[in-house]
């Protein structure tokens, strides 16, 4: 405080005391005048300051304000006051922008809105799951732009305890869950996550509960069925005829193989998703893809003319039981579904028909079968999905051998390629990496394919 004080004080004195030496020369009214003089000076150059000060509010962008004594103290405080909190401005900017960024760039639609539910801001996640547009309609009413019963509803009642599953508005195909927070200044955020993936995994598991169940059912209800027919035959005084008894037994038998199949495969599948990555060896594919024809040439009896081609003697680092379980469910579903008298090729060598050869290798299982329709082959290897539920189940599989092929061979970095033509026939290629395969130069320690269970 003494700071601020003492230079004016000091001005003044100075000036009362030099104008006290004109009393004794000049007389007493000379040195009031000369007192005068210097006070309307000084306040002059106040009022000087006091105008550039007022001038320089009204335009902040002119050059720092300069000044001497209590001015200049005042300025240099209100200056670094002013860096200081232009500083503070700059980073609240900076981190405001940064934060609007990360939310512009959110996978999650996030819409701005007031309290009449009109559009203040949103980002372009928005734009796609709503199809709505940031200079279109910010200000619109998105009640007028969604127009939807279930919505208008949920969001006139802002309880924001409650998410509502929607369709997006601009596919069907797109499955939203809406959820809003309130903000300050009564405004509050709409935040629209895409499902669809969810809700597709959720409809899976419940296609897999029902898929089980109905595999299942039917082979017990008929094994049941002839059991308790069984119990119901006449005892020791007249026995049943051993005819008609053996004569069902092949049935349950079938029927009993296709529970243990099923069982096998789910058992299988559970342990592939559950199991970390089985022990790598060297697997000799070529003894392998030979074995695998031989099944073949057992399993058609005669009914299809098997192709053996060994295009390469390159081997793979794998798990060959693994290994053989995929491929075996290529080449079974080949035998399965091809008419009698068709012709199957199996194949192992480089990747056919590659513009580029790039070292990749192949295990490929092409039939001269009915073919698949487009709309199907991407959801082959999904668990239990048939193309044609009839004639699958009188084939007797499962209907979770793709699906076991698909796993194995993502847990060796590989990739299942279908290629159909209707009325022509399908091509199911395993596609090994050429981190997987062994060249021909190479002697690794063998591993006996036929060991595979």
């Amino acid at each position: 405080m003494l700071d601020f004080w003492w230079r004016p004080l000091a001005l003044i004195a100075g000036l009362a005391l030099f104008s006290s030496l004109f009393i004794s020369s000049q007389g007493n009214d000379i040195a009031w005048a000369v007192f005068a003089c210097g006070l309307i000076a000084n306040l002059v150059y106040h009022l000087r300051q006091l105008r550039k000060f007022s001038d320089w509010l009204s335009d902040p962008t002119r050059s720092p304000l300069q000044g001497d004594g209590v001015w200049g103290d005042t300025l240099y405080r209100l200056e670094k006051q002013l860096r200081s909190r232009q500083g503070a401005q700059q980073k609240v900017a900076a981190d405001l922008e940064q934060m609007l960024e990360a939310t512009r760039n959110l996978p999650d639609g996030v819409v701005i809105l007031d309290d009449d539910n009109r559009i203040v801001w949103l980002n372009s996640a928005a734009t796609r799951l709503f199809g709505l547009s940031q200079t279109r309609d910010e200000g619109q009413f998105l009640l007028y732009l969604l127009r939807n019963s279930r919505f208008s509803e949920w969001l006139q009642h802002e309880d924001y305890s409650q998410t509502l599953a929607l369709t997006s508005p601009v596919s069907q195909q797109i499955d939203l869950s809406l959820q809003l927070i309130p903000l300050p200044r009564k405004q509050k955020m709409l935040v629209a996550r895409d499902i669809t993936d969810l809700a597709r995994v959720e409809a899976m598991r419940r296609d897999f509960i029902a898929n089980v169940s109905h595999e299942l059912r039917t082979p017990i209800t008929v094994i049941v069925g002839f059991l308790e027919a069984f119990e119901d035959m006449p005892g020791v005084v007249n026995p049943p005829d051993p005819v008609q008894f053996r004569k069902h037994i092949p049935l349950m038998r079938e029927q009993s193989d296709r529970i243990r199949r099923l069982v096998d495969d789910l058992l299988a599948l559970a342990r592939l998703e559950s199991q970390p990555e089985a022990k790598d060896e060297t697997v000799d594919m070529v003894s392998l893809t030979q074995r695998l024809a031989r099944e073949a040439e057992s399993m058609s009896q005669g009914k299809h003319q098997i192709e053996l081609v060994i295009a390469s003697q390159a081997r793979l680092i794998g798990n060959c039981q693994e290994l053989y379980s995929a491929l075996a469910n290529l080449v079974t579903n080949a035998v399965r579904y091809t008419p009698a008298k068709g012709r199957i090729r199996i194949r192992w060598g480089e990747l056919e028909n590659h513009a580029k050869p790039n070292g990749e290798h192949s295990f490929s299982v092409q039939d001269s079968g009915e073919g698949i329709e487009p709309q199907h082959i991407p959801r082959l290897t999904e668990r239990f999905y048939r193309v044609d539920q009839g004639r699958s189940r009188a084939t007797g599989g499962t209907g979770l051998g793709l699906a076991i092929a698909k796993h194995v061979l993502q847990r060796h970095q590989s990739r299942l390629r279908i290629e159909s033509t209707v009325g022509k026939g399908s091509t199911f290629t395993a596609v090994f990496p050429l981190e997987r395969v062994i060249p021909v130069s190479t002697t690794p320690p063998e591993s006996d394919p036929e060991s595979a269970a």
